[in-house]
């Protein structure tokens, strides 16, 4: 049974961030949600949070080891997984926010109530709502990642990323806050980590929809990342550079082309820690459709020990993003044929570039097993572009991976797997 929001906390929260006419629908909608969880309101405003029920605790500690990880991606300091623990002691929308998504991740992995998620949620919007309804500049970092995590949620939850069964109601409100409050992107600490992933779920959404961002990048101009030369510095930009070509992708190709030098250049001048260590071209058994792509792992020292996989995940996303600029870049590309014998030809040649791209991502994905967030690039990917895997054994291959993904994240894989095979009929040229 597919996991569905209260309609009512979708439109309450939807209309305070989306516009100036949230407190007059507000105070309607308020009604519909007084009575049903006040008690559990009082509980998670006056309840101690230094000492935690079992269950809570599980769900905390569950955010912590696992699902952090995939806010902190490109975040040397990982912010979600110190700070928002931290502050979710003291601050109970932050907490709820923390729970739902953990609830929900559990709950996808061994069936446990999926109730539970919908009660921590419904808390933390109500929390949330008196939060939004003062000045901007009261608007802090702890809104904008509880937001941002609320949109992990509901990324997680029913249909794929970009469907229209996709409501983005929280990713309404991150776009929001950041084009509200200009200075997350370059403010340091949490609010800049919770920029950065609001950016990076803005992007997702504009490469499954192929439509423009709703960001405003110019939050991220003074970013230290432009600055530092760390391998998670080298990544954000790269993050920076595929959002600012989806800004102007489907608006003005002219100005997306030239961002293509930038691209390259990145790549060209890449820290030596994003070269593979091994790299065996795909081939034609089943087991070999991705090409093989090892990307360095740290084995020395306790620290890196810990962040194995984190290591890894930063570097590969930061070459995942690159194949995906790629494949952006050559689809908006304009064709100036004059027959229509040129203008198949071209479409040809665009679609083996994506399909070299796409499965290059892919491979990534599927070569480097501990960097969980390369599964997530994947699968957006194959949201935007699975279309082109026209070989059986490369959608059987695809599938799996998918599948492997669901296994061990809890991702919801179902509606996407059908609606690949209904695309890969489509383009049947058998």
């Amino acid at each position: 049974m597919a996991f569905s929001y209260p309609m009512s906390l979708n439109l309450h929260f939807q209309i305070r961030v989306a516009g100036p006419n949230y407190m007059a629908k507000c105070a309607s909608t308020t009604k519909l949600l007084r009575s049903p969880f006040q008690l559990e309101l009082q509980k998670a405003i006056h309840r101690p949070s230094r000492h935690f029920p079992l269950r809570e605790a599980v769900l905390m500690r569950n955010f912590v080891e696992n699902m952090a990880l995939w806010a902190d991606i490109t975040d040397p300091q990982r912010h979600f997984e110190t700070e928002v623990s931290a502050r979710a002691l003291k601050e109970p929308f932050l907490r709820h926010a923390v729970f739902a998504f953990s609830s929900h991740h559990l709950d996808r992995q061994d069936g446990s109530d999926v109730a539970e998620a919908l009660q921590h949620h419904s808390c933390c919007v109500q929390l949330l709502i008196p939060a939004l309804s003062e000045p901007r500049e009261h608007i802090s970092e702890d809104i904008l990642a509880t937001v941002a995590i609320l949109r992990q949620h509901e990324e997680m939850d029913g249909m794929y990323i970009g469907s229209c069964e996709d409501n983005q109601f929280h990713l309404t409100g991150t776009t929001h806050i950041l084009n509200t409050v200009s200075t997350f992107g370059s403010s340091g600490g949490l609010g800049e980590a919770a920029a950065w992933l609001c950016l990076r779920q803005d992007i997702y959404i504009s490469l499954t929809t192929q439509r423009p961002l709703r960001t405003n990048l110019r939050s991220f101009y003074h970013s230290d990342v432009f600055q530092r030369n760390d391998d998670f510095a080298w990544s954000s930009r790269m993050v920076f550079l595929l959002a600012k070509v989806l800004q102007s992708a489907f608006t003005d190709c002219t100005t997306a082309h030239g961002i293509g030098a930038e691209i390259d250049e990145w790549y060209s001048t890449k820290p030596y820690t994003f070269e593979p260590v091994r790299s065996v071209p795909r081939g034609l058994e089943s087991d070999q459709r991705f090409p093989t792509i090892w990307m360095l792992l740290p084995v020395h020292g306790k620290r890196c020990q810990y962040i194995r996989g984190f290591q890894a995940d930063l570097v590969v996303i930061g070459i995942q993003y690159f194949h995906l600029a790629k494949i952006v870049l050559a689809v908006s590309e304009g064709s100036n044929a004059s027959s229509a014998y040129d203008s198949l030809r071209h479409s040809r040649i665009v679609e083996k570039t994506v399909r070299h791209h796409l499965l290059t991502v892919l491979g990534l994905a599927h070569s480097n097993s501990k960097a969980e967030n390369t599964l997530f690039t994947a699968r957006h990917s194959l949201v935007a572009w699975g279309w082109v895997l026209r070989h059986r054994l490369d959608q059987r291959a695809a599938e799996a991976l998918l599948q492997a993904m669901h296994a061990r994240t809890g991702w919801n894989m179902d509606s996407l797997i059908q609606s690949l095979r209904a695309q890969w009929q489509e383009v049947d040229d058998n």
